[in-house]
């Protein structure tokens, strides 16, 4: 979970850059009329999200009383994410604000689509709102899809609001079994407040993420087993241990919640797989 600066762009310019080149009068007519409604609801997330509360957002289909959630939606769909259309710049931009190009809701996949931190379909006037607009991985984007908070534990993490790096929330344990798997969990830093832990939490498991930890770790736990077996036979286990030591503190100093810091700090404390457990099942 990686922090990331707030967007700067006002909700107001964008809102109306987008909406700035439909044919339809209509349709731009209504739409126009929702900026100052769009402006509002995007104070009320600023506000909401700082003091956690977004559980208390009201929900809507109709804006305005003569504008679809769907239209709203569209706005974003067909002339924001869209190519060549005149809110792109502002999708591309947020979109590149990801850090090194990754997911902040994962911390571990290729950013590459923008996720609606409230749902588009259920919050229409903040379709095209920066502050709503979060760089994503295709499957946290999937994985949150619809859904919403109803209490505050349910607030998932907000990389422009939520800082959550400096503090050591990653941790995991070996399962001995054959071969060997890594299970990862969050623990609670001491300077927390529950509930941030338990939104954490909450983020963690709604996005399957000990899944892709643990998957990743296994294909990790194959690649170096070569290399651990030469230094068992080299030095023994004390070696393999050291080894393994030095690369927990080399991947925490990069990131203390990665998950390959949190594995390696796992299997170097633990006896029975630096003394021969990482060869059950090679």
């Amino acid at each position: 979970m990686l922090n990331i600066v707030k967007p700067t762009e006002t909700p107001e310019d964008v809102f109306l850059k987008c909406i700035s080149l439909i044919r339809n009068p209509d349709l731009r007519n209504r739409l126009n009329a929702c900026k100052d409604l769009v402006v509002a609801a995007s104070e009320e997330l600023d506000t909401k999200t700082s003091i956690i509360q977004l559980h208390t957002i009201i929900q809507e289909n109709l804006v305005n009383g003569n504008v679809t959630s769907d239209e709203l939606g569209k706005v974003y769909t067909y002339r924001m994410a869209k190519k060549d259309k005149p809110g792109r710049p502002y999708y591309d931009k947020i979109l590149l604000s990801a850090p090194n190009g990754i997911c902040p809701l994962c911390s571990h996949r290729i950013a590459s689509t923008i996720d609606h931190h409230l749902p588009k379909a259920l919050y229409p006037r903040l379709a095209v709102v920066p502050v709503n607009l979060i760089p994503s991985c295709k499957d946290c984007n999937t994985s949150k899809l619809h859904s919403f908070p109803t209490i505050p534990e349910e607030e998932t993490i907000h990389p422009y609001y939520d800082n959550v790096q400096n503090d050591q929330w990653l941790s995991a344990e070996v399962i001995n079994s054959s071969p060997p798997s890594i299970r990862f969990f969050v623990v609670h830093p001491e300077a927390w407040s529950i509930l941030l832990f338990r939104r954490v939490e909450f983020h963690f498991n709604s996005l399957l993420l000990n899944e892709l930890y643990s998957t990743n770790a296994a294909v990790e736990l194959s690649q170096i087993n070569y290399q651990l077996n030469k230094l068992n036979n080299t030095l023994g286990p004390n070696g393999v241990k050291n080894h393994l030591l030095e690369s927990a503190e080399s991947r925490t100093y990069s990131n203390i919640n990665s998950w390959q810091a949190a594995m390696y700090r796992a299997i170097s404390n633990n006896t029975w797989f630096y003394n021969g457990g990482f060869n059950a099942g090679f």
